[in-house]
């Protein structure tokens, strides 16, 4: 089965048809990965994951050449894809790609979202945010917080999300280059650390564009018990009128970063292929 350097193969099933799965996926980040969900699964279809270009080489791409990256990387002679994941923002790529292999397959793929949450300036600053409570390891609490609350005042004021992935990436860097190099680590490891984080916010703010909500009205969606995470922090700025967001949502009692590689979830994903084999 092909794999390039725009997806990688989790699982190689019997070429009976294929199940993709959009992520930005870091070795060492602390939530679940897709690759702890594909052994879980019970299915004949091949699982395959996004894979983001390398860091470094994805300055100035925009959402529309993430999806071209993706689906340009599928040949022409692969199954049916059954159905298409996304997790967090990845969901905003899923349904986007869904949505264009739909237009050139017999049957549109099913898309399935965890935790899905759009790209926008809190989203970004959430995660930058997430990035240095990891750094208080190697940084003292004064220049976490003083990047944090910079942080937040680039998010407050935000009009474009290029320019704030950019300012957040500056100020990774400059808590970084002192943190990590006190700690030890040498100029290329910290060259590659900022260079993952810039690509991350890259990935992020091209995800802006697309009208997300619009696209998963038609999309399954499964929620964790995270008060903040996917739907349940999108429903905490809506109207009571406004909560119907995707399709169908389906409920689990697991936090969200455990929701890739819970057997509960495993299990409510492989009822959801099993409708559509």
């Amino acid at each position: 089965m092909l794999q390039n350097d725009a997806w990688k193969v989790l699982s190689a099933g019997d070429r009976s048809g294929l199940v993709l799965a959009v992520d930005f996926d870091v070795t060492g980040r602390p939530e679940a990965r897709f690759s702890d969900l594909a052994p879980r699964l019970k299915t004949d279809a091949g699982i395959w994951e996004s894979l983001p270009p390398a860091a470094g080489t994805e300055a100035g791409m925009t959402g529309e050449a993430y999806l071209d990256r993706w689906h340009h990387g599928l040949d022409g002679q692969l199954p049916e894809v059954r159905a298409v994941f996304g997790y967090c923002v990845g969901g905003v790529y899923a349904a986007e790609l869904a949505a264009r292999i739909g237009r050139v397959q017999q049957r549109s793929p099913l898309v399935v979202l965890f935790d899905p949450e759009p790209a926008t300036a809190p989203t970004l600053y959430w995660q930058f945010h997430k990035v240095m409570e990891f750094m208080r390891s190697v940084a003292t609490d004064e220049e976490v917080t003083r990047a944090q609350e910079a942080g937040r005042l680039a998010e407050s004021g935000a009009t474009d999300l290029g320019a704030l992935s950019e300012r957040l990436v500056d100020l990774f860097r400059q808590t970084g280059e002192v943190a990590f190099a006190r700690a030890g680590l040498d100029e290329i490891r910290r060259a590659e650390l900022f260079a993952t984080f810039s690509s991350f916010m890259t990935y992020l703010s091209a995800a802006g564009r697309f009208d997300a909500l619009a696209r998963w009205s038609s999309a399954v969606a499964i929620t964790s018990a995270s008060p903040t995470s996917g739907l349940n922090g999108i429903r905490t700025h809506l109207a009571a009128d406004e909560q119907e967001l995707v399709a169908r949502e389906i409920r689990v009692q697991v936090e969200h970063a455990e929701l890739l590689r819970s057997d509960e979830v495993a299990s409510v994903v492989n009822d959801l292929l099993l409708e559509i084999s």
